[in-house]
């Protein structure tokens, strides 16, 4: 997407995120009238795409392009639409491939070779379309599309706004009088003001509706019809005054044949010529295919955030490169997906190809039918939609790069943000300063470059000690002093980027010499986006090795597509699955239960945990828990019964003498109920009951089985009365316990804000 991706071609297009499904029955009338939206809006898009091709052969050469550009929106809009997977994504001529053709064209012109030869030029770049749609196929058929996915956004920011000036120069430089002045030709500065003029409108179209106080229809009509309508009009109103001369002449009548120009290189003269150029040619089709392929994907993830669209990209890039092929064989046009088309047909209604398809037909109604009406669109018009396709390609993220910078004072981001802000600067310039075929290049040796300096950083990007981090499961004293005293023997290594060859060996001898004085190691593996066969390999190997040590090698968050692989380490280990938990909560508590059950004397693994032992009960006599005693009632529960629920009364507490209990908050969304807090044995729940008496607030569920005592606020009202010490000690130790757990919230707060 060499364009605003999600505001559209024209930064007028608000993308609709409600989800929508798609496979609901064929609205037909929707249909047609999303593929007559698109149509109207991708006219002048497809005209000036063609134009912008041939632009270097001069204005003799106007009609032949804008006769392209309807080629590319009829044929490769008709196929794309048919072979890919069936949707409201609409394929079109669009600026940025053009742009790298132009290159060609301009590359040609100067060869002595092509001299006094233009049509000539015009099969070589016809050649070289379909020379990219063949490698837009392969990019499909071997699943490049993953790798152009991966391109660094800086260096694809580069890219957008430095094609983005070069078209924007492009409109600009005639209305100077050499090109290498700064001053303008006495002659043209009404006719750069229409351009700018119209540019602007359909830029801002939206805003100076909103300005201007116009009735909200108008702001729906799009910003590119409104100043292709009012261009029109324009031109013609100043030609009924008699100063149409000073905005240019009209497009000209194009020429809707079927001859192909590729014919031109069966002649053996022609074709000689072309082979002293094989190798530019080739060269230049693969970057267009890479550019073309860029914003086909981009456009299929704008239009995956409108709607529910199961999109294969495979299946996507191989419909554009028959397209464009196809599309080759009667003119040189390249097309690809755009944001802008589809999202006017998702709001029309347009939900399968059914839209594209009527969109072709309608321009090619246009094309045969009313050839003499696109003959009279101005040239000026066409100038300025370009300048507002060139003024709205500007990334928006790297303008909020600028600004970021400006106003950041974090030395970590400020770091990172003018990295990538030089990476932004250096392809831009590259692309101004040259060609955007060597822009291209520079790009993807730069993410090239970038690729291999992220993957020979470390993997592990954290790593903490058992004493270091904990769950969040709330424990007594007792067996916190434990956790503590034990943090040697428990580690968790936070990893990020893919794990490799390079990296994978670092990482192995990292788990190999915590293994010295650590029994357990936990891999977190929210961050890791790839593993390869090598680093696959060697996690086996570290798998088994911990293995055979008696070590438990554990790994969390791990990706759904990675999970499989995982688990295949431990089934060629005969391990169990138990190894692989779902988040690094879940790992801390099962490897602080291990320590907990193997640090224990044998008096504190008993059954039940002795009152004695629960810190709520601090400071209370032995004569005095015998009184308390009497109050208690032991209950006991299953894994997954629930304690107590959500609204029911808050007139009970509960001391965990085994097992442990989850606190659960109900959430409207599928999942039911979400986890935030953990109790083990040794704690009170629901003490919030002997202060306020409110509803629960949350659901108390067993993990495990679950055996505790039960005071009602009846009972402990009798406390009250009966025992006031006991009673002032119990709510002492409440008071205690809930400032510990305040204590404890804030820490996790601050180590994530860290």
């Amino acid at each position: 997407m060499l364009v605003k991706h999600v505001r559209g071609d024209w930064g007028f297009m608000n993308i609709m995120t409600q989800p929508v499904s798609v496979a609901a029955p064929v609205n037909w009338r929707n249909e047609f009238t999303a593929g007559l939206t698109a149509a109207v809006l991708g006219l002048p898009m497809c005209l000036a795409a063609g134009v912008l091709v041939l632009a270097p052969l001069g204005p003799d050469y106007i009609a032949v392009g804008a006769a392209a550009g309807l080629f590319g929106f009829i044929v490769a809009g008709a196929l794309s639409a048919l072979i890919a997977t069936s949707s409201f994504v609409i394929t079109v001529p669009r600026a940025s491939p053009s742009l790298v053709l132009a290159t060609l064209v301009a590359a040609l012109l100067a060869n002595e070779s092509f001299a006094g030869q233009p049509a000539l030029i015009v099969a070589t770049a016809a050649l070289c379309v379909f020379l990219s749609g063949l490698w837009q196929i392969l990019f499909g058929i071997f699943r490049v599309a993953r790798v152009i996915k991966f391109t660094p956004h800086p260096v694809f920011a580069g890219f957008v706004n430095g094609a983005a000036l070069l078209i924007i120069k492009a409109q600009v430089q005639p209305f100077f009088v050499d090109g290498a002045t700064a001053h303008l030709a006495p002659s043209h500065p009404a006719m750069l003001a229409f351009v700018v003029g119209l540019a602007m409108l359909a830029v801002y179209h939206e805003k100076l509706v909103r300005l201007m106080g116009l009735p909200a229809w108008v702001s729906r009509v799009p910003g590119a019809i409104a100043a292709f309508a009012i261009g029109v009009a324009a031109y013609y109103a100043a030609k009924w005054f008699g100063s149409a001369a000073d905005i240019g002449a009209v497009i000209g009548q194009p020429d809707i044949t079927l001859a192909s120009p590729l014919l031109l290189l069966a002649d053996a003269g022609n074709a000689a010529h072309v082979w002293s150029v094989a190798g530019n040619v080739a060269l230049i089709s693969l970057v267009l295919a890479i550019v073309a392929s860029m914003e086909t994907l981009m456009s299929l993830r704008s239009a995956q955030n409108m709607t529910d669209l199961d999109v294969h990209p495979v299946r996507e890039l191989t419909a554009q490169g028959i397209g464009n092929c196809a599309a080759a064989i009667l003119a040189p046009i390249s097309s690809a997906a755009s944001p802008a088309l589809h999202a006017a047909a998702f709001r029309a209604g347009g939900r399968t190809r059914l839209s594209g398809l009527v969109a072709s037909a309608v321009i090619l109604i246009v094309g045969v039918g009313f050839s003499g009406a696109i003959a009279a669109v101005p040239n000026a018009v066409l100038a300025a939609v370009l300048l507002g396709t060139g003024i709205a390609m500007v990334d928006r993220w790297s303008m909020n790069l600028v600004s970021r910078l400006v106003r950041n004072t974090n030395p970590d981001t400020r770091r990172r943000d003018v990295m990538d802000l030089i990476v932004v600067v250096a392809v831009m310039g590259i692309t101004v300063m040259t060609t955007v075929v060597i822009g291209v290049i520079s790009g993807c040796l730069l993410a090239a470059l970038i690729f291999v300096v992220n993957m020979s950083r470390p993997v592990v990007r954290r790593s903490f000690l058992g004493h270091e981090i904990f769950s969040k499961r709330t424990r007594s004293t007792d067996d916190i002093a434990i956790l503590q005293k034990t943090g040697h023997r428990r580690a968790v290594l936070q990893l990020e980027g893919v794990l490799f060859f390079g990296n994978a060996e670092e990482l192995a001898r990292m788990v190999k010499e915590l293994f010295e004085k650590a029994d357990m190691v936990v891999l977190d593996m929210r961050a890791v986006t790839d593993i390869d066969a090598s680093g696959s390999t060697i996690l086996g190997s570290l798998v088994v090795r911990s293995h055979q040590r008696g070590k438990q090698l554990l790994f969390c968050n791990v990706a759904a597509e990675q999970a499989a692989q995982v688990r295949g380490l431990y089934e060629q280990a005969h391990l169990a699955e138990a190894a692989l938990k779902t988040d690094l909560e879940t790992a801390l508590e099962w490897v602080e239960e291990e320590i907990l059950r193997t640090s224990l004397d044998e008096r504190s693994r008993a059954a039940l945990l002795p009152l004695e032992e629960i810190d709520f009960l601090a400071g209370i006599t032995a004569e005095e828990l015998a009184e308390l005693r009497k109050l208690l009632k032991l209950r006991e529960f299953e894994a997954g019964e629930a304690i107590a629920r959500e609204g029911d009364p808050g007139d009970k507490i509960w001391l965990l003498v085994k097992g442990s209990v989850s606190i659960r908050l109900g959430t409207t969304d599928h999942r039911g109920s979400r986890r935030i807090a953990s109790l083990g044995r040794g704690t009170v729940v629901g003490e919030m009951a002997l202060i306020e008496g409110a509803p629960r607030s949350a659901s108390i569920v067993a993990d495990e089985a679950v055996a505790c005592y039960e005071l009602s606020s009846d009972d402990f009202n009798v406390l009250l009365r009966d025992s006031p010490v006991v009673a002032a000690r119990i709510m002492r130790n409440t008071a205690r316990e809930l400032a510990r757990r305040l204590r404890r919230t804030s820490e996790d707060l601050r180590h994530a804000a860290s």
